[in-house]
């Protein structure tokens, strides 16, 4: 061996050696930064904490908030009684958007000011976020807001994040749906963001001045930091589907998989075959390979109680039914999935397109989606897993849906917000948004009217108890919207029926776009479904459907 060969590989053995140190090095700064971040926000989460937030803009970052795009379901016709923002200038550089779920709309990113506890924090990201939310709290000031401290300002963070999450509760009338539903599924021992809530102001010079928006609700983000807290590893890979039922087949490629199931980083060719091998198991593998491979694929107690929880908590809007709502981790120690809630404003029988919650409270705790679910029902038909889902069924019944529980913390949580709550009301009154053109749902206050939150905890702790002693099965909901009979709403393909509207109370402005879109929704499923799809909808409409047939008018 040469002297220049070994000094040649001398050399390349310390270069080596000093890439391996630098790794080290980096990975050891993240990690710490990592355990530094979740160890600063342990004490800013609580069940009925409650901060003050002040946000500020220029008037032209203002107007730049506002979405393009979008509508129902990427139909278009949107409601918006604010301008809609201006285009970007020539030679201006394009803003960053991020895509609103199923709504199909772009959020601009912009730039603003965030004070919170005497600090200010100067050049944030903010922008909306919530597709459906942000339809329905049309020509209302207060709109859900994502919050990025980091975004243009370099080593910003407010109690160790880097982000927040700020939910209107657009959906919710009580405002404390979120709050106590992701406290349920916590402790259920399922992975759940944490929450608060934040008394939100708002400047913006010539138009607003210390403006108070609203009680927000704030929302833990599920990112490197949660992962790093409920799983000890962050590396796998995070997903949040939109119109996906639970794990779709959508064939061996996985470019018709990245829109849909939106991985939250590029996947590896490891895990994004590990993707579609799950949902082809779902739903092509037979009943044998089926039972033999699922337990690869998931952890079934974490599964069973992510599913027990959403069934108790009578939230429709959720992956079962909607696609969406949920975030899934492959974790890569185990190779196995998890599940992990998001967006809860319509739990505890809130989702009103399926009914006025006090018949919500009936919903199946064993088929609590309409239609069928293959992943879910596939498992259930196994007795084993089924008799082990009655189990935790009972034990969480029994522990974090007692019903004494549930109403202890919805005491507290009404106690901490009701003078916010009041001051909110009184701010909406003010800015005569009380009966303004956003489309949503019917007000159930939990005080102010007949059937709200502690009714609803009421009855619907009686329906489980009934079922879980085998006196009732529940009732299943049926496919489209409207769960058949008293309360019932809607048929297949058309958006709002009669009753809907009706309940709603619609202005007749409100109507005549409702009308436009609907136009718009028909031409697009005449092009999108086939002559046999099309003449099974037709039936379906004319016939007896989710709450019987349509009234004359029904559109």
């Amino acid at each position: 061996m040469s002297r220049r060969f070994r000094v040649m590989s001398a050399m390349l053995f310390l270069f080596c050696e000093m890439v391996l140190l630098l790794w080290v090095l980096a990975s050891s700064k993240l990690a710490a930064a990592d355990n530094k971040s979740a160890n600063a926000d342990d004490d800013f989460f609580g069940l009925t904490k409650i901060y003050s937030f002040h946000l500020e803009f220029t008037p032209s970052e203002w107007q730049a908030l506002e979405p393009s795009g979008g509508g129902f379901f990427g139909f278009g016709g949107g409601p918006n009684r604010r301008p809609e923002r201006p285009a970007d200038k020539p030679g201006e550089a394009k803003r960053e958007t991020h895509k609103g779920g199923s709504f199909n709309m772009e959020f601009p990113w912009v730039h603003g000011e965030f004070r919170a506890e005497g600090q200010t924090y100067t050049n944030v990201g903010v922008r909306y976020k919530g597709g459906g939310s942000y339809v329905i709290s049309s020509g209302k000031l207060k709109r859900n807001l994502k919050i990025d401290l980091e975004r243009y300002h370099a080593d910003q963070r407010f109690h160790g994040r880097k982000s927040i999450n700020l939910n209107a509760g657009a959906a919710d009338a009580t405002k404390l749906r979120e709050g106590l539903a992701y406290a349920v599924y916590r402790a259920a021992g399922v992975p759940a963001p944490r929450t608060a809530f934040a008394e939100v102001t708002l400047t913006v010079p010539g138009k607003y001045d210390n403006e108070f928006v609203g009680l927000y609700t704030v929302i833990e983000p599920v990112d490197r930091v949660f992962l790093k807290r409920h799983f000890q590893n962050s590396k796998g890979l995070l997903l949040k589907p939109e119109r996906v039922r639970l794990l779709e087949y959508l064939g061996e490629d996985w470019n018709a998989y990245h829109d849909r199931y939106n991985p939250k980083r590029e996947a590896t060719k490891a895990e994004s075959r590990r993707v579609i091998a799950f949902a082809k198991l779902v739903h092509q593998a037979d009943d044998k390979q089926f039972q033999r491979e699922i337990r690869s694929y998931l952890d079934l107690d974490a599964f069973l109680r992510f599913l027990g929880v959403t069934a108790l908590l009578a939230n429709l809007d959720n992956t079962f039914f909607g696609g969406h709502n949920v975030y899934l981790y492959l974790d890569p120690s185990t190779q196995k999935f998890f599940f992990i809630p998001w967006d809860l404003d319509l739990a505890f029988g809130g989702f009103f397109l399926f009914g006025p919650p006090e018949q919500q409270t009936d919903l199946s705790v064993t088929h609590p989606y309409p239609g069928d679910n293959k992943l879910v029902d596939r498992l259930l038909a196994i007795q084993e897993v089924s008799a082990r889902y009655q189990k935790i069924l009972k034990e969480l019944a029994a522990t974090c849906f007692a019903k004494e529980n549930l109403l202890k913390d919805l005491h507290a949580i009404q106690k901490a917000t009701r003078a916010s709550l009041a001051r909110e009301t009184k701010a909406v009154k003010v800015r005569n948004e009380e009966n303004g053109p956003g489309f949503g749902p019917p007000m159930d206050q939990t005080n102010g009217t007949p059937f709200g939150l502690r009714e609803f905890i009421v009855k619907r702790t009686e329906s489980i108890t009934a079922q879980l002693e085998g006196k009732s099965k529940g009732m299943i909901p049926r496919m489209g919207f409207g769960m058949g009979g008293r309360g019932g709403f809607g048929q297949p393909g058309i958006i709002l029926t009669t009753p809907v509207q009706e309940r709603l109370k619609l202005t007749p402005e409100q109507k005549r776009e409702l009308e436009a879109i609907q136009k718009e929704v028909d031409v697009r499923l005449e092009k999108l479904l086939t002559e046999d799809q099309r003449k099974q909808l037709r039936q379906m409409q004319q016939g007896p459907g989710p709450g019987g047939r349509p009234p004359s008018g029904a559109r």
